[in-house]
């Protein structure tokens, strides 16, 4: 599969769903991570965000039942560059005002019910709240504290102080706008986090700051890497070497509708990151293989290392501009898609046509001038900015002969076809 199925695949778009008529109070909240389904958080996230309204500020009125017709507009920020507001609809209830517990989850807190004890619990990146239907204490990053009001149920909702999930999220000042019926208050702080279990160690990776960590079975905290700041809707995927070394690999994917990737790739020893290497394609690109002949492979684009599992030592480098007889060309970068003692499958983030590359002279091959009528090598090369590439994919290969499906854009089903490689001609 290649990258832009993943994407198009990917749980982290499930993320928010609306739980209206539900039997989870919570709901709203990621109830799982389900594989192959990426695009749904980020169409939704968007949707909430077009419920914002504007006004301006006074004190909360009182009322003894729950009051209709109360609009809620929050400000939120993530310290790295990501803003936005969230709305919705509010209640008033003994001058306490109540927000739907589901609109936290656009700050990037998970909201989880314990339909036993009643019991919701919100969690981000260093930061967790819990409290209880009916109770007016809850607790917040591990300690006991007033929530200002007494959480309850509406509609199959759950509605918390609204003033408790401000402070919680160290916004400003809870307003009361007479003239829209708005409750306000700005300046939210985002919790973005991301987080797997592999092998019982828990890898955990702010999507501000991008600081990934690796908490140990034994409790202990490691930081492993800062990826930058900003990231967006990340995967991790994990592989135990042969020598017991952990291969982890982390993407991000950015730029609406999520056209660029981001590959962070770590070999992992006794708790430390001994190899490390990063490189930005699009999502229409090929997957990249992690091993050759034994060997891990880490690109950064540019430069290939073929790694010695157990020890991390280099035992070959590949200077692909070089290979190519090129120069080192600004933004431009190599996505290897097969690597072989005597030839490199790489396609460039410029033209992004697979091209088949002779290791031991140079000689390079447009595999889409070998597979492709002349209609569609006409098409592919009318340039798709959003998806780039000719898509055509590598399966595999036996002797001289490659093997590659070649997708079809018009849903119908792939193509297979073979390209037989002459030899090295020197």
């Amino acid at each position: 599969m290649n990258l832009l199925q993943r994407l198009l695949y990917n749980p982290w778009f499930s993320l928010w769903v609306t739980g209206r008529g539900t039997a989870d109070p919570a709901a709203a909240a990621p109830a799982e991570r389900m594989m192959n389904m990426k695009i749904k958080r980020r169409m939704l996230v968007l949707a909430a965000l077009a419920l914002a309204l504007t006004g301006g500020a006074q004190a909360v009125p009182a009322s003894a039942k729950p009051s209709p017709g109360v609009q809620l507009q929050l400000t939120y920020n993530s310290g790295s560059g990501i803003s936005g507001m969230a709305g919705g609809t509010a209640q008033i209830k003994n001058g306490i005002s109540y927000m739907p517990a589901n609109l936290v989850t656009i700050m990037g807190l998970e909201v989880k019910w314990n339909n036993a004890d009643k019991t919701a619990t919100f969690s981000g990146w260093n930061k967790s709240f819990s409290m209880k239907l009916g109770q007016s204490t809850g607790v917040l990053d591990g300690k006991k504290v007033s929530l200002g009001g007494t959480p309850y149920m509406a509609d199959k909702q759950l509605y918390v102080p609204v003033k408790f999930v401000v402070a919680a999220l160290e916004g400003g000042p809870v307003r009361w706008d007479a003239a829209t019926n708005t409750i306000r208050a700005n300046g939210l702080h985002m919790y973005r986090g991301y987080s797997e279990v592999f092998d019982g160690g828990v890898y955990s990776l702010s999507l501000d700051s991008g600081e990934l960590y690796l908490t140990t079975k034994q409790n202990t905290k490691h930081k492993l890497a800062v990826l930058g700041r900003g990231l967006d809707v990340v995967d991790f995927t994990f592989e135990r070497t042969p020598a017991g070394l952990t291969l982890l690999q982390v993407v991000n994917s950015y730029g609406e509708p999520h056209v660029h990737a981001v590959y962070y790739t770590y070999l992992v020893k006794n708790n430390s990151v001994i190899r490390q290497g990063h490189t930005n394609i699009h999502t229409s690109f090929g997957t990249a293989p992690v091993w050759a002949d034994g060997k891990l492979i880490f690109n950064d684009g540019r430069t290939l290392r073929l790694i010695e599992d157990g020890t991390g030592a280099v035992s070959e480098t590949v200077d692909i501009p070089k290979l190519l007889g090129t120069t080192v060309a600004k933004d431009v970068y190599y996505n290897v898609e097969a690597l072989y003692p005597d030839v490199l499958l790489v396609r460039p983030t410029d033209t992004a046509f697979l091209t088949l590359v002779d290791r031991a002279t140079g000689k390079q091959t447009l595999l889409y001038k070998q597979l492709l009528s002349a209609e569609r090598q006409r098409e592919v090369e009318q340039t798709d900015f959003m998806f780039p590439g000719d898509y055509i994919y590598f399966t595999g290969r036996t002797d001289n002969v490659f093997t590659f499906n070649l997708h079809r854009m018009d849903g119908s089903q792939d193509i297979i076809k073979t390209y037989t490689w002459p030899g090295s001609q020197n």
